[in-house]
């Protein structure tokens, strides 16, 4: 008798696990290698947490988790504004590396310097099959700025949050895929003291 859950084996050489199964399948595996990632939401939407799920998932090569303006976990490095450029520069052989946030790029040295910082600075990164990921914040940047931002992503998320009488409904949007068709529709996901999790009627296996 059907289960009525759909069990999916995803194999995709060309993708890189996100760290949220839900969120693989969607995607059809994964973030595309070697591609330019913009997480964007407030920060109470759940974006630190997929960032930091992105940057512990096991996989090739060594993982960086680079804090501008939060606090700082176990195995994060701390860097300024001014010394970002640097430290991304330091992890030019990394599979991931991830900036939190841009927004503080942004708002410190301007919008210019941050799209340098997406496009020329992540570059040896993504040409050897490494990702970048960036935290963007909702609600902090004029609507001329974020559209730059996302001119240059090759994947663009959005998280947002509705609130309905009591009771708060978090949904995810993909809203730029590289090189796939971008999905017509927002997933609910949650947040738990283990990370995200996003929902689907598939079982991937």
């Amino acid at each position: 008798m059907s289960s009525g859950v759909e069990n999916i084996e995803i194999m995709a050489s060309n993708k890189v696990s996100t760290g949220i199964a839900g969120l693989d399948f969607q995607l059809g595996g994964g973030y595309p290698a070697g591609s330019i990632i913009v997480l964007h939401g407030s920060p109470l939407s759940g974006i630190e947490e997929m960032a930091a799920q992105f940057w512990k998932t096991p996989g090739d090569g060594t993982h960086y988790y680079l804090m501008i303006d939060g606090l700082v976990e176990e195995g994060m490095v701390k860097v300024s504004t001014a010394d970002v450029e640097e430290a991304i520069n330091a992890c030019s052989s990394s599979k991931r590396v991830i900036v939190d946030s841009l927004s503080s790029v942004v708002l410190k040295e301007g919008v210019d310097e941050a799209i340098r910082l997406m496009k020329e600075t992540s570059r040896p990164i993504v040409e050897h099959g490494g990702n970048t990921l960036f935290v963007l914040y909702s609600g902090v940047h004029p609507d001329i700025e974020e559209i730059r931002i996302a001119r240059h992503a090759d994947v663009f998320v959005t998280c947002v949050e509705e609130i309905h009488g009591s009771e708060v409904e978090r949904k995810l949007m993909i809203r730029k895929l590289r090189d796939a068709e971008v999905p017509n529709r927002m997933y609910p996901y949650n947040i738990s003291s283990e990370g995200i999790d996003l929902s689907t009627t598939a079982r991937v296996v």
